[in-house]
Protein backbone atom coordinates (compact mmCIF):
# COMPACT_ATOMS: atom_id res chain seq x y z
CA UNK A 1 0.00 0.00 0.00
CA UNK A 2 1.31 3.44 -0.86
CA UNK A 3 2.27 5.68 2.09
CA UNK A 4 0.33 8.88 2.79
CA UNK A 5 3.45 10.78 1.82
CA UNK A 6 3.56 9.14 -1.59
CA UNK A 7 -0.15 9.69 -2.17
CA UNK A 8 0.24 13.38 -1.36
CA UNK A 9 3.27 13.71 -3.61
CA UNK A 10 1.56 12.00 -6.51
CA UNK A 11 -1.48 14.27 -6.20
CA UNK A 12 0.66 17.23 -7.21
CA UNK A 13 1.59 17.83 -10.83
CA UNK A 14 4.93 16.17 -11.54
CA UNK A 15 5.92 19.05 -13.73
CA UNK A 16 5.42 21.62 -10.98
CA UNK A 17 7.32 19.46 -8.53
CA UNK A 18 10.32 19.25 -10.78
CA UNK A 19 10.56 22.83 -12.01
CA UNK A 20 9.25 25.75 -9.99
CA UNK A 21 8.47 23.77 -6.86
CA UNK A 22 11.94 22.34 -6.57
CA UNK A 23 13.40 25.84 -6.20
CA UNK A 24 10.92 26.58 -3.42
CA UNK A 25 11.63 23.25 -1.74
CA UNK A 26 15.38 23.77 -1.81
CA UNK A 27 15.03 27.33 -0.53
CA UNK A 28 12.98 26.06 2.39
CA UNK A 29 15.56 23.43 3.20
CA UNK A 30 18.34 26.00 3.30
CA UNK A 31 16.61 28.18 5.90
CA UNK A 32 16.82 27.62 9.64
CA UNK A 33 19.48 27.51 12.28
CA UNK A 34 23.19 27.66 11.64
CA UNK A 35 24.86 24.28 11.25
CA UNK A 36 28.44 23.05 11.49
CA UNK A 37 30.39 22.11 8.32
CA UNK A 38 29.78 18.46 9.14
CA UNK A 39 26.05 19.13 8.94
CA UNK A 40 26.17 20.84 5.54
CA UNK A 41 25.69 18.77 2.40
CA UNK A 42 26.44 20.30 -1.01
CA UNK A 43 25.10 18.34 -3.99
CA UNK A 44 24.95 19.10 -7.71
CA UNK A 45 22.42 17.23 -9.81
CA UNK A 46 20.66 17.21 -13.16
CA UNK A 47 17.50 19.26 -13.47
CA UNK A 48 14.41 17.11 -12.79
CA UNK A 49 16.52 14.39 -11.12
CA UNK A 50 15.70 15.07 -7.45
CA UNK A 51 12.03 15.72 -6.60
CA UNK A 52 11.55 18.37 -3.92
CA UNK A 53 9.46 16.10 -1.63
CA UNK A 54 12.37 13.67 -1.55
CA UNK A 55 14.62 16.35 -0.07
CA UNK A 56 12.04 17.18 2.56
CA UNK A 57 11.78 13.53 3.53
CA UNK A 58 15.56 13.26 3.82
CA UNK A 59 15.71 16.25 6.12
CA UNK A 60 13.07 14.70 8.38
CA UNK A 61 15.01 11.45 8.83
CA UNK A 62 18.26 13.15 9.85
CA UNK A 63 19.24 12.98 13.51
CA UNK A 64 20.37 16.62 13.65
CA UNK A 65 19.47 19.83 11.75
CA UNK A 66 21.40 20.09 8.49
CA UNK A 67 21.88 22.54 5.66
CA UNK A 68 21.06 20.80 2.37
CA UNK A 69 22.53 22.79 -0.50
CA UNK A 70 21.18 21.04 -3.62
CA UNK A 71 21.40 22.83 -6.97
CA UNK A 72 20.63 21.73 -10.52
CA UNK A 73 22.35 21.97 -13.90
CA UNK A 74 20.47 21.62 -17.22
CA UNK A 75 22.73 19.02 -18.88
CA UNK A 76 24.98 16.14 -17.85
CA UNK A 77 27.75 17.84 -19.81
CA UNK A 78 27.45 20.82 -17.43
CA UNK A 79 27.94 18.52 -14.45
CA UNK A 80 31.06 17.03 -16.04
CA UNK A 81 32.42 20.49 -16.79
CA UNK A 82 31.76 21.36 -13.16
CA UNK A 83 34.05 18.49 -12.15
CA UNK A 84 36.73 19.85 -14.48
CA UNK A 85 36.31 23.35 -13.07
CA UNK A 86 36.43 22.27 -9.41
CA UNK A 87 39.49 20.11 -10.06
CA UNK A 88 41.29 23.02 -11.68
CA UNK A 89 40.30 25.36 -8.85
CA UNK A 90 41.68 22.91 -6.32
CA UNK A 91 44.98 22.63 -8.17
CA UNK A 92 45.25 26.41 -8.49
CA UNK A 93 44.38 26.93 -4.79
CA UNK A 94 47.13 24.74 -3.33
CA UNK A 95 49.96 26.59 -1.62
CA UNK A 96 53.57 25.45 -1.63
CA UNK A 97 52.98 23.05 1.27
CA UNK A 98 50.25 21.23 -0.62
CA UNK A 99 47.52 22.35 1.80
CA UNK A 100 44.17 22.96 0.16
CA UNK A 101 42.03 25.72 1.74
CA UNK A 102 38.54 24.29 1.19
CA UNK A 103 36.92 27.41 2.61
CA UNK A 104 38.04 29.29 -0.51
CA UNK A 105 35.91 27.08 -2.78
CA UNK A 106 32.57 26.70 -0.96
CA UNK A 107 30.79 25.52 -4.11
CA UNK A 108 32.86 22.34 -4.43
CA UNK A 109 30.17 19.72 -3.81
CA UNK A 110 30.38 16.64 -1.66
CA UNK A 111 28.51 14.75 -4.40
CA UNK A 112 27.56 15.35 -8.00
CA UNK A 113 25.49 13.39 -10.47
CA UNK A 114 27.33 11.90 -13.45
CA UNK A 115 26.13 9.88 -16.42
CA UNK A 116 27.41 6.38 -17.19
CA UNK A 117 29.06 7.46 -20.44
CA UNK A 118 30.99 10.23 -18.65
CA UNK A 119 32.38 7.95 -15.95
CA UNK A 120 35.48 6.61 -17.81
CA UNK A 121 36.56 10.13 -18.75
CA UNK A 122 36.11 11.38 -15.19
CA UNK A 123 38.21 8.49 -13.86
CA UNK A 124 40.90 8.93 -16.51
CA UNK A 125 41.25 12.64 -15.73
CA UNK A 126 41.26 12.04 -11.97
CA UNK A 127 38.19 14.22 -11.48
CA UNK A 128 36.52 11.84 -9.04
CA UNK A 129 37.61 9.44 -6.30
CA UNK A 130 36.55 5.92 -5.34
CA UNK A 131 33.67 5.39 -2.94
CA UNK A 132 33.44 3.07 0.05
CA UNK A 133 30.10 1.26 0.37
CA UNK A 134 30.75 -0.03 3.89
CA UNK A 135 28.28 2.36 5.55
CA UNK A 136 25.51 1.86 2.96
CA UNK A 137 22.91 -0.41 4.54
CA UNK A 138 20.96 -0.83 1.30
CA UNK A 139 23.97 -1.50 -0.93
CA UNK A 140 23.77 -5.28 -0.75
CA UNK A 141 20.08 -5.22 -1.70
CA UNK A 142 20.75 -3.70 -5.13
CA UNK A 143 19.85 -6.35 -7.73
CA UNK A 144 22.34 -8.23 -9.87
CA UNK A 145 19.90 -9.24 -12.60
CA UNK A 146 19.16 -8.20 -15.32
CA UNK A 147 21.66 -5.43 -14.49
CA UNK A 148 24.45 -5.97 -11.96
CA UNK A 149 24.29 -2.59 -10.29
CA UNK A 150 27.08 -3.24 -7.80
CA UNK A 151 29.55 -4.11 -10.57
CA UNK A 152 28.48 -1.63 -13.24
CA UNK A 153 30.34 1.44 -11.83
CA UNK A 154 33.32 -0.65 -10.71
CA UNK A 155 36.70 -0.55 -12.43
CA UNK A 156 38.98 -3.26 -11.11
CA UNK A 157 38.57 -3.38 -7.35
CA UNK A 158 37.43 0.24 -7.04
CA UNK A 159 33.87 1.55 -6.94
CA UNK A 160 33.56 4.90 -8.69
CA UNK A 161 29.85 5.66 -8.49
CA UNK A 162 26.66 4.92 -6.59
CA UNK A 163 23.84 4.03 -9.04
CA UNK A 164 20.96 6.47 -8.63
CA UNK A 165 18.59 6.02 -11.58
CA UNK A 166 18.45 4.55 -15.05
CA UNK A 167 16.43 4.54 -18.25
CA UNK A 168 16.44 3.62 -21.92
CA UNK A 169 16.40 4.90 -25.47
CA UNK A 170 12.79 4.60 -26.61
CA UNK A 171 10.59 5.01 -29.68
CA UNK A 172 8.06 7.81 -29.09
CA UNK A 173 5.15 8.30 -31.45
CA UNK A 174 2.02 10.34 -32.10
CA UNK A 175 -0.98 8.36 -30.91
CA UNK A 176 -3.41 10.01 -33.36
CA UNK A 177 -1.25 9.38 -36.43
CA UNK A 178 -0.78 5.70 -35.62
CA UNK A 179 -4.47 5.27 -34.82
CA UNK A 180 -5.03 6.15 -38.49
CA UNK A 181 -2.37 3.66 -39.58
CA UNK A 182 -3.88 0.89 -37.47
CA UNK A 183 -0.63 -0.23 -35.85
CA UNK A 184 1.93 1.07 -33.36
CA UNK A 185 5.73 0.74 -33.31
CA UNK A 186 7.04 -2.18 -31.29
CA UNK A 187 10.60 -2.68 -32.50
CA UNK A 188 13.40 -0.99 -34.40
CA UNK A 189 12.42 -2.70 -37.67
CA UNK A 190 9.18 -0.67 -37.71
CA UNK A 191 11.17 2.49 -38.42
CA UNK A 192 11.86 1.21 -41.94
CA UNK A 193 8.16 0.84 -42.85
CA UNK A 194 7.05 2.76 -45.93
CA UNK A 195 4.30 4.65 -44.06
CA UNK A 196 6.95 6.53 -42.08
CA UNK A 197 8.89 7.92 -45.06
CA UNK A 198 9.84 11.51 -44.14
CA UNK A 199 8.08 11.28 -40.76
CA UNK A 200 10.98 10.13 -38.57
CA UNK A 201 13.32 12.06 -36.25
CA UNK A 202 16.63 10.37 -35.42
CA UNK A 203 19.11 11.28 -32.71
CA UNK A 204 22.18 13.13 -33.94
CA UNK A 205 24.40 10.40 -32.50
CA UNK A 206 26.41 7.84 -34.48
CA UNK A 207 26.45 5.29 -31.68
CA UNK A 208 22.67 5.50 -31.20
CA UNK A 209 21.69 5.40 -34.89
CA UNK A 210 24.29 2.85 -35.98
CA UNK A 211 23.61 0.93 -32.78
CA UNK A 212 19.85 0.60 -33.29
CA UNK A 213 20.49 -0.52 -36.87
CA UNK A 214 22.96 -3.13 -35.64
CA UNK A 215 20.36 -4.20 -33.11
CA UNK A 216 17.78 -4.62 -35.88
CA UNK A 217 20.27 -6.86 -37.69
CA UNK A 218 20.86 -8.99 -34.59
CA UNK A 219 24.17 -7.46 -33.47
CA UNK A 220 25.25 -5.57 -30.37
CA UNK A 221 25.30 -1.78 -29.98
CA UNK A 222 28.95 -2.31 -29.11
CA UNK A 223 29.90 -4.47 -32.10
CA UNK A 224 33.62 -3.84 -32.47
CA UNK A 225 33.84 -4.29 -36.26
CA UNK A 226 30.77 -2.56 -37.73
CA UNK A 227 32.42 -2.25 -41.15
CA UNK A 228 32.41 -6.06 -41.35
CA UNK A 229 28.59 -6.15 -41.28
CA UNK A 230 27.86 -6.28 -45.05
CA UNK A 231 24.27 -5.02 -44.96
CA UNK A 232 24.83 -2.26 -42.41
CA UNK A 233 25.42 0.69 -44.73
CA UNK A 234 22.47 -0.22 -46.98
CA UNK A 235 20.21 -0.42 -43.94
CA UNK A 236 21.47 2.93 -42.66
CA UNK A 237 20.90 4.58 -46.03
CA UNK A 238 17.37 3.20 -46.14
CA UNK A 239 16.76 4.51 -42.63
CA UNK A 240 18.08 7.94 -43.59
CA UNK A 241 15.44 8.15 -46.34
CA UNK A 242 12.83 7.77 -43.61
CA UNK A 243 14.22 10.67 -41.58
CA UNK A 244 12.96 14.24 -41.66
CA UNK A 245 15.68 15.40 -39.29
CA UNK A 246 18.55 14.40 -37.04
CA UNK A 247 18.56 16.07 -33.62
CA UNK A 248 19.20 15.09 -30.02
CA UNK A 249 17.41 18.16 -28.64
CA UNK A 250 15.04 19.69 -31.21
CA UNK A 251 12.77 16.78 -32.16
CA UNK A 252 10.03 17.45 -29.61
CA UNK A 253 8.37 20.44 -31.29
CA UNK A 254 8.17 18.78 -34.75
CA UNK A 255 6.67 15.77 -32.97
CA UNK A 256 4.05 17.89 -31.20
CA UNK A 257 3.23 19.79 -34.41
CA UNK A 258 2.73 16.52 -36.26
CA UNK A 259 5.53 17.11 -38.78
CA UNK A 260 7.22 14.09 -37.21
CA UNK A 261 5.15 11.03 -36.34
CA UNK A 262 7.83 9.00 -34.61
CA UNK A 263 11.13 9.89 -32.96
CA UNK A 264 13.97 8.32 -31.00
CA UNK A 265 14.81 9.79 -27.60
CA UNK A 266 15.87 9.20 -24.04
CA UNK A 267 13.10 7.91 -21.79
CA UNK A 268 14.03 10.69 -19.34
CA UNK A 269 13.30 13.38 -21.93
CA UNK A 270 10.20 11.71 -23.37
CA UNK A 271 8.49 11.14 -20.02
CA UNK A 272 9.13 14.79 -19.14
CA UNK A 273 7.13 16.14 -22.11
CA UNK A 274 3.86 17.55 -20.69
CA UNK A 275 1.85 15.99 -23.54
CA UNK A 276 3.18 12.52 -22.85
CA UNK A 277 0.31 10.11 -22.29
CA UNK A 278 -2.09 12.39 -24.16
CA UNK A 279 -0.72 13.05 -27.64
CA UNK A 280 2.37 10.90 -27.25
CA UNK A 281 3.14 7.30 -26.32
CA UNK A 282 6.47 5.46 -26.13
CA UNK A 283 7.74 1.91 -26.26
CA UNK A 284 10.98 0.13 -25.36
CA UNK A 285 11.87 -1.91 -28.50
CA UNK A 286 11.34 -5.66 -28.23
CA UNK A 287 14.80 -6.57 -29.49
CA UNK A 288 16.46 -4.44 -26.82
CA UNK A 289 17.73 -0.91 -26.65
CA UNK A 290 20.44 1.34 -25.26
CA UNK A 291 20.51 1.81 -21.50
CA UNK A 292 21.69 4.87 -19.58
CA UNK A 293 22.36 5.42 -15.89
CA UNK A 294 23.25 8.27 -13.56
CA UNK A 295 25.56 7.85 -10.57
CA UNK A 296 26.39 9.84 -7.47
CA UNK A 297 30.14 10.48 -7.57
CA UNK A 298 32.52 12.23 -5.18
CA UNK A 299 34.81 14.90 -6.69
CA UNK A 300 38.53 14.36 -6.25
CA UNK A 301 40.10 15.64 -3.04
CA UNK A 302 36.76 16.10 -1.26
CA UNK A 303 36.89 14.46 2.16
CA UNK A 304 34.50 11.62 2.93
CA UNK A 305 31.34 13.02 4.47
CA UNK A 306 28.81 11.21 6.64
CA UNK A 307 25.85 13.17 5.25
CA UNK A 308 26.76 12.29 1.67
CA UNK A 309 26.81 8.60 2.53
CA UNK A 310 23.49 9.00 4.33
CA UNK A 311 22.01 10.59 1.20
CA UNK A 312 23.23 7.82 -1.10
CA UNK A 313 21.83 5.14 1.16
CA UNK A 314 18.56 7.05 1.65
CA UNK A 315 17.96 7.02 -2.14
CA UNK A 316 17.95 3.20 -2.08
CA UNK A 317 15.36 2.79 0.65
CA UNK A 318 12.57 0.80 -1.06
CA UNK A 319 9.85 3.37 -0.36
CA UNK A 320 12.04 6.29 -1.47
CA UNK A 321 13.17 4.37 -4.57
CA UNK A 322 9.54 3.94 -5.62
CA UNK A 323 8.82 7.63 -5.04
CA UNK A 324 11.84 8.60 -7.11
CA UNK A 325 10.73 6.30 -9.93
CA UNK A 326 7.24 7.83 -10.02
CA UNK A 327 8.30 11.47 -9.79
CA UNK A 328 11.63 11.87 -11.61
CA UNK A 329 11.11 10.41 -15.12
CA UNK A 330 13.53 7.54 -14.43
CA UNK A 331 13.74 4.36 -12.39
CA UNK A 332 15.71 3.58 -9.27
CA UNK A 333 17.90 0.46 -9.58
CA UNK A 334 16.39 -0.70 -6.29
CA UNK A 335 13.01 -1.16 -8.02
CA UNK A 336 14.36 -3.99 -10.19
CA UNK A 337 14.96 -6.02 -7.05
CA UNK A 338 11.40 -5.57 -5.78
CA UNK A 339 8.73 -8.13 -6.75
CA UNK A 340 6.35 -6.50 -9.20
CA UNK A 341 3.33 -7.28 -7.04
CA UNK A 342 4.85 -5.13 -4.29
CA UNK A 343 5.19 -2.07 -6.52
CA UNK A 344 2.55 0.67 -6.98
CA UNK A 345 0.18 -0.11 -9.85
CA UNK A 346 1.15 3.07 -11.71
CA UNK A 347 4.74 1.81 -11.79
CA UNK A 348 3.90 -1.79 -12.66
CA UNK A 349 1.85 -0.67 -15.66
CA UNK A 350 4.46 1.75 -17.02
CA UNK A 351 6.36 -0.16 -19.70
CA UNK A 352 8.84 2.69 -20.19
CA UNK A 353 9.82 3.07 -16.54
CA UNK A 354 9.70 -0.67 -15.96
CA UNK A 355 10.22 -2.67 -19.19
CA UNK A 356 9.64 -6.39 -19.05
CA UNK A 357 12.60 -8.58 -18.18
CA UNK A 358 13.17 -9.94 -21.69
CA UNK A 359 13.57 -6.45 -23.18
CA UNK A 360 15.99 -5.50 -20.44
CA UNK A 361 18.00 -8.70 -20.91
CA UNK A 362 18.45 -7.78 -24.57
CA UNK A 363 19.45 -4.19 -23.80
CA UNK A 364 22.92 -2.84 -23.14
CA UNK A 365 24.91 0.23 -22.19
CA UNK A 366 26.75 1.95 -25.02
CA UNK A 367 30.42 1.61 -24.14
CA UNK A 368 32.85 4.31 -25.19
CA UNK A 369 36.05 2.34 -24.64
CA UNK A 370 35.84 0.00 -27.63
CA UNK A 371 39.32 0.99 -28.76
CA UNK A 372 40.51 3.51 -31.32
CA UNK A 373 40.16 1.16 -34.30
CA UNK A 374 36.51 0.34 -33.55
CA UNK A 375 35.53 3.92 -32.80
CA UNK A 376 37.21 5.04 -36.02
CA UNK A 377 34.99 2.63 -37.94
CA UNK A 378 31.87 4.13 -36.34
CA UNK A 379 33.04 7.64 -37.27
CA UNK A 380 33.77 6.64 -40.86
CA UNK A 381 30.40 4.97 -41.32
CA UNK A 382 28.63 8.01 -39.85
CA UNK A 383 30.50 10.46 -42.06
CA UNK A 384 29.82 8.35 -45.11
CA UNK A 385 26.13 8.18 -44.25
CA UNK A 386 25.68 11.87 -43.54
CA UNK A 387 27.55 12.86 -46.71
CA UNK A 388 25.06 10.74 -48.64
CA UNK A 389 27.69 8.41 -50.09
Amino acid sequence: MQSNYLKAALSVSRRSLLTGAIAVGVAQLLTGCQTSPDQRLVVKFLRDAVPAPMLGEFRRVLDEPASLDFSAEPQLADLFQGLVRWHQTQEDSRDDSGWLPWQRSPQTPHLTLLGHSWLPKAIENQLIQPLGPESWQNWTSLPENPINWRELPRRGDRLWGAPYRWGTTVIVYRKDKFAQLGWTPQDWSDLWREELRGRLALLDSPREVIGLTLKKLGYSYNHDRPQDVPELLDELQALQKQALLYSSTAYQQPLLRGDVWVAIGSSRDILGIPQYGQQLEAVVPQSGTALWADYWVRPANVAAHELSDRWIDFCWQPRIAQQLSLLAFATSPQVLGTPRQNLPESLRRNGVLLPDGDRLQRSEFIELDLGDASLSQYRQIWQQLRRGE
